[in-house]
């Protein structure tokens, strides 16, 4: 049997006192992909970090290896200066390609750049080389492309700017850290395949690190499952998947089976009703100001969603969904068309509707930290809103700690500051805010997509759970339709500005009849094998 290309053996790290990664051991064999499965706090990326040489400063290896057995180098044990083997024989890709390229330099000489530095290249070889990289990752008109800057490139085409960048290094392993989570799902599916196929082709071993066990299905070989930073289950994908072992690892297998809304559900009387709506952005201007050429992001969209509705909006990045989901409770103003929402029209410049409309629909963030004030504890947050529509501050203030313990957390919760809970308490106490107005329309804009799977059942659980008792009807806007169908009873699939299908949650995952549709259900990661050749 061949040396494994990487063996990790007893690791354990700690910060102080507190042990973050126990005792983990594995190996990694040339040409085989292995994922690293776990929720935040898991230790699974502290695990990469220690495997590239990068902890922080404050990580302190107690005891094990990292170590390369056929060459006898060991990159980290206790006691020894870390040795980093990034760039030799080790590459990175990372989540957020737009934060890792340098936004002032063109993408591909950033790629050069790296050819110069590992292969000692001049700069027109490096520049060739740079071309066939951009080409072997399959991007359109990679010469071309090579001058553009990054903002000038889609998310997925980032992404595989990042792989080629780690590929300059000519590496043996590829560590992937979450490279498809902020994705849509035909992009995603499109990188998975390129991996596997970079896989094939250049006999890569890859560690893939996720939370998303349905990726796991469609890219890996092994999986290694954490929890609380030890191994709590490892094996073949097949085994682990079939036959979990452990209660967590059946846990997040289970994590996205929310009982959906039943197709036989009774609902009210129209609430929303979006009559041939139409929002456009001036793309030229002339001399006078006056619009010449303009894009439509929501394009001639009619839309009926009934009291205790949970609908779903779906589409990739650019199709019009955040706007029109804005549009409807008139954070943005219409180019043309109508919305009526409980009877009122929304009109974006008349002070009297937009009063009534924001006591009758709410807006929920993807991001929950960014939507709460650090500065100030989130209890007076809610107290606030309370405050702003005429409550007395002692009373306000009780209403607050209610609505915190009504959406799952502590009353003395309400004395801490953001940044002192989870990713998903946070989205807890943005949800709590905005039921803070008792309104009867909720829109959630990608409200779970930077959640754990767990979390995200937990979350839309609680929604469930409220939108039950409160009669609330919800606008689910995201790029996930595994996510959305759990949950809502009714979808709208969104494509160019447009509506292309629409319909019960059970018939269209079924019997889809766009061709759209058709090719977002068969990027869901998951249900499909992902073709290799």
């Amino acid at each position: 049997m061949n040396e494994p290309l990487l063996r990790i053996d007893g690791l354990t790290i700690a910060f102080g006192d507190h042990a973050v990664v126990q005792g983990v051991s594995f190996d990694i064999a040339a040409a085989q992909t292995v994922a690293l499965v776990g929720e935040s706090g898991s230790g699974k990326s502290i695990t990469a970090s220690a495997i590239m040489g990068l902890l922080p400063p404050k990580a302190q290896v107690t005891s094990g290896s990292v170590n390369h057995p056929s060459s006898h180098t060991t990159w980290i044990a206790p006691n020894q200066p870390p040795i980093s083997p990034l760039g030799k024989g080790l590459s990175m890709v990372f989540q957020d390609p737009m934060s890792s390229l340098n936004p002032s330099m063109r993408v591909g000489w950033q790629v050069a750049e790296s050819l110069i530095v590992h292969q000692e290249l001049s700069k027109s070889k490096a520049k060739a080389q740079a071309i066939q990289l951009l080409d072997e990752v399959e991007l359109p008109d990679p010469s071309a492309l090579f001058e553009r800057y990054p903002h000038e490139l889609s998310g997925g085409q980032k992404q595989r700017v990042m792989i080629a960048l780690a590929l300059a290094a000519k590496p043996a392993l590829l560590i992937a850290d979450e490279p498809t989570t902020a994705l849509d799902v035909t992009v995603q599916k499109a990188v998975l395949q390129l991996l596997s196929r970079l896989k094939q082709r250049r006999k890569l071993a890859i560690l893939f690190i996720t939370h998303d066990l349905d990726v796991v299905r469609d890219i890996a070989d092994h999986v290694l499952v954490m929890q609380h930073g030890k191994l709590v289950e490892q094996g073949s994908v097949a085994a682990v998947m079939t036959h979990p072992k452990h209660p967590y690892t059946r846990a997040l297998i289970a994590a996205k089976d929310i009982q959906p809304r039943t197709i036989g559900a009774t609902f009210g009387q129209p609430l929303v009703v979006a009559t041939n709506v139409v929002k456009s952005f001036p793309l030229k201007q002339n001399f006078w100001g006056k619009t010449t050429r303009s894009f439509n992001a929501v394009d001639d969209v009619s839309v009926t969603i009934r009291e205790g509705e949970r609908v779903g909006l779906i589409g990739e990045s650019g199709s019009g969904k955040s706007t029109l989901g804005r549009a409807l409770i008139g954070l943005t103003p219409l180019s043309d068309g109508q919305v009526i929402l409980a009877g009122v029209p929304v009109e974006y410049d008349q002070t009297t509707s937009m009063r009534q409309i924001r006591r009758t629909a709410q807006l929920v963030f993807q991001d929950p930290y960014s939507a709460l004030n650090p500065k100030i504890p989130v209890g007076q947050a809610i107290a606030e809103v309370y405050e702003h529509l005429g409550m007395e501050a002692r009373k306000a203030a009780d209403r607050s700690i209610q609505l915190i313990q009504e959406v799952g957390l502590n009353a003395e919760d309400a004395e801490r500051y953001p940044g002192n809970f989870s990713g998903g308490q946070r989205q807890r106490l943005v949800i709590a805010r905005a039921l803070a107005v008792e309104p009867k329309f909720i829109v959630l804009d990608e409200s779970v997509a930077a959640l754990d799977v767990q979390i995200q059942r937990d979350i839309l659980n609680l929604l469930a759970k409220i939108g039950d008792e409160r009669n609330l009807t919800y606008l689910f806007i995201s790029h996930d339709l595994s996510v959305v169908a759990s949950f809502c009873n009714r979808l709208l699939i969104m494509h160019q500005g447009r509506i292309v299908e629409q319909g019960a949650t059970e018939d269209i995952l079924e019997h889809p009849q766009n061709a759209y549709t058709q090719e977002l259900l068969a990027s869901r990661p998951g249900k499909v094998p992902l073709t290799t050749a």
